[in-house]
């Protein structure tokens, strides 16, 4: 793989000696033999060009380059490529790059400022605020091709519609309160039918719920005119858009048009944290620079212009990918730059030797980059950031035959995901087999950072901070509810301020995040390995302040090993989930069925039962106990507990602790659980002594690990390379 990627930079780096074609839409014509000084127009005919090159036998022996200058502006057509186009051999690939003017890609409609009227119609100027008169525009949607606008539907995940951008920042659609969230005052109805332990775990909803609000805004709204409510109505890990149905302006209550999934209200008494929401797409609510709204039947946009200007106004709504390749082989975007599209950046299904390098990607509504299925993709040195989904997404490989991908993710800044999905959008997603993901800086999700599953997949060296920065019940890596996710390995990363600390952390910093965390740093996780979920390997790794870090919730066969947790709620979680959860073998359809996910990989057959031996007779293995975990050789300096969660001491006693170091204070519990005796100390020793600096490691680096004290406590412990965590320099 190491060779073929070196062979493919290699072609891309001698582009001199290659055959080229030159593309800008602003000064080319296909009519034109493209070249330098004379460029083709469009994207279409630099393509089709290669491909008679291809079918005539004419195709370079060092490939071909394709020069981008310009802005590509495509709201309603997508560039497309597939077998046809790419290079027939890998070190001669194809190659699509920036000129060094650059090329942008966007996927929407350049507004003209000659566009925009100031509203004065009378009914209009009614339902504005008294802030907003005068200073509210108009656009006629007509005037760009925009005839038909369907309405929303009742209830939906993230937005997936069009969207605003000025001066290169997303606007907001027209909501109440403009930061940050209500809080519901009191429930009256939670709309939800009882649990069914048959089909799931969790009550659902069957009508819209009502709840009772505090606030004097709903008085003012018209519900005819279509408004919604995004909130966290039930569970800090399910963020969910509701239509409202009906608002009783006398009692104060408002009912949802739509179905909520889970109910309105928390479900359980021990879970009392306040259900937030906020309400957006009403006309009332355009009072503030930035925000802007859309008539769908009359097509026209509503804006209120930060400081007036309306020079540098985008519409995205182009739903598809700017750039889809499909099934394509032997080729490189390099350099080209992506914003303000509804759809993703660039797809690439089923592809084969493709590399994605020093691509930008920003303001995107729904996700970045997928690459899905293929084999040998990399995607590296790139930037992808403020989207309203994923940043970047990467599947591939086979699970039954545990045949390998061969997908790199390197040298990535990915950051800022979940704009408008708040728990469906990640940084980074991967999922499948022998995928790497190394050297990235990772950050800025509201929820989950990384989410993963399958086999033999490597995540190394990485940097990720500022997770969990609005949710609960999630981690800064995730991966859930699988026996047969085997082999997975996390080591040589630095994970940091993860939940209420990463939001305080930006603040000292200057950032101003624009999230509302919650107010304890209650479920909220370091590498979450989630609902029995098994055979993943932690080490080496360093976690500050990243709450319940390396989190085992009733899974088997995971090892713990050789990390540093500094400041954090808990070093380790285990717990017993699995005895009244799991139901291998019964065919519940709600992911607790363990056993159906290894039968449908043929888990006693080869390579499965060669691979995981260990596997063949969990049924006969008190399979719903957390067993042959390995917890060993981890240090943990000032955290709360040292294991939080709660397991039998006989299922304790059978698991596998040895040669775990704890410096602070000591909680009760984990002495009660690790008795100081000589055979206590082997599993976990605890030192009631504070380290020396420490308490600020982002000012001296960790460097506790290089101390001769340290050394001397914990002579098995092999020191994080903190200097060779991240992107490459």
């Amino acid at each position: 793989m190491k060779k073929i990627l070196f062979m493919l930079m290699l072609a891309g780096s001698t582009s001199g000696s290659q055959t080229s074609l030159y593309v800008n839409p602003q000064s080319g014509c296909d009519d034109n033999k493209g070249t330098a000084s004379k460029p083709f127009a469009s994207l279409e005919k630099a393509r089709d060009t290669i491909r008679t090159m291809r079918k005539d036998g004419a195709f370079p022996e060092k490939g071909m380059t394709v020069e981008l200058a310009g802005t590509f502006a495509m709201p309603v057509n997508t560039f497309t490529l597939d077998a046809s186009d790419g290079s027939p051999t890998a070190n001669a690939p194809v190659l699509y790059k920036a000129s060094k003017r650059g090329a942008l890609f966007i996927g929407g409609h350049i507004l003209p400022e000659s566009g925009f009227r100031t509203v004065t119609d009378a009914t209009i100027l009614t339902r504005l605020s008294k802030e907003a008169r005068g200073r509210v525009v108009w656009f006629d949607l007509k005037s760009v091709g925009l005839t038909n606008l369907p309405p929303l539907p009742d209830k939906f995940n993230g937005w997936n519609e069009m969207e605003v951008f000025s001066s290169g920042k997303a606007m907001k659609l027209a909501r109440w309160p403009n930061t940050g969230w209500a809080e519901i005052a009191r429930v009256i109805d939670r709309g939800v039918n009882p649990v069914n332990k048959a089909t799931g775990e969790w009550e659902h909803g069957y009508k819209g719920g009502t709840f009772e609000y505090a606030e004097d805004a709903p008085s003012r709204w018209d519900v005819k005119s279509g408004i919604w409510m995004n909130g966290f109505w039930c569970h800090d890990w399910a963020n969910e858009t509701l239509r409202i149905g009906t608002i009783d302006k006398e009692k104060k209550q408002i009912t949802a048009a739509a179905i909520h999934t889970y109910g309105i209200g928390n479900s359980s008494k021990w879970h009392t944290a306040k259900r937030r929401y906020y309400v957006f797409n009403l006309l009332e609510e355009l009072d503030s620079p930035g925000e802007w709204y859309a008539d769908r039947q009359g097509c026209i946009l509503y804006f209120f212009p930060p400081n007036g200007d309306l020079s540098d106004v985008v519409l995205t709504v182009q739903k598809k990918p700017l750039i889809q390749m499909t099934r394509a082989r032997n080729m490189i975007l390099d350099g080209l730059t992506f914003r303000y599209s509804t759809g993703r950046a660039v797809d690439a299904d089923n592809c084969e030797n493709i590399i994605l390098t020093n691509l930008h990607v920003s303001n995107i509504t729904t996700d970045g980059i997928r690459i899905n299925g293929g084999m040998k993709c990399c995607l590296t040195h790139c930037e992808i950031s403020d989207v309203g989904g994923t940043c970047v997404s990467v599947s591939g490989g086979d699970r039954k035959s545990l045949v390998g991908c061969g997908h790199f993710v390197k040298n990535n800044h990915l950051h800022h995901s979940g704009r408008l999905q708040r728990t469906q959008g990640k940084c980074l997603s991967f999922s499948g087999v022998g995928i790497h993901v190394s050297h990235n800086l990772i950050h800025d999700s509201p929820y989950i950072a990384v989410v993963y599953s399958g086999n033999e997949n490597l995540f190394e060296y990485n940097e990720l901070h500022s997770a969990m920065m609005e949710s609960g019940d999630g981690g800064g890596m995730y991966t859930g509810r699988d026996w047969s996710s085997q082999g997975n390995v996390i080591r040589y990363n630095y994970f940091h301020h993860f939940g209420k600390p990463g939001v305080d952390w930006q603040k000292v910093q200057g950032l101003n995040p624009d999230y509302e965390p919650l107010k304890e740093n209650v479920m909220v996780m370091g590498v979450y390995l989630d609902d029995c979920d098994s055979g993943d390997t932690v080490c080496d790794n360093i976690f500050y302040r990243t709450g319940w870090s390396a989190f085992v919730g009733g899974g088997r066969y995971n090892t713990i090993r050789n990390n540093l947790f500094i400041d954090c709620t808990s070093a380790l979680h285990l717990d017993e989930r699995g005895l009244k959860r799991a139901r291998p073998g019964e065919g519940t359809k709600d992911g607790w069925d363990l056993l159906a996910k290894l039968q449908a990989l043929n888990w006693q057959a080869s390579p499965w039962k060669d691979k995981y031996p260990h596997l063949l007779n969990i049924m006969e293995d008190d399979p719903k106990l957390p067993l042959h975990n390995v917890f060993s050789e981890n240090v943990a300096i000032n955290c709360r507990r040292f294991l939080n969660g709660g397991v039998q001491s006989n299922v304790l006693q059978r698991l596998d602790f040895h040669d775990n170091l704890v410096f602070g204070q000591v909680d009760k519990r984990d002495e009660k659980v690790f008795p100081q005796t000589e055979d206590g100390m082997k599993r976990v020793a605890f030192h009631s002594e504070i380290l020396p600096n420490v308490t600020d490691p982002d000012l001296n680096g960790f460097k506790i690990q290089e101390s001769t004290y340290f050394k001397k406590m914990a002579p098995w412990f092999n020191r994080v390379p903190l200097e060779q965590i991240g992107p490459d320099k």
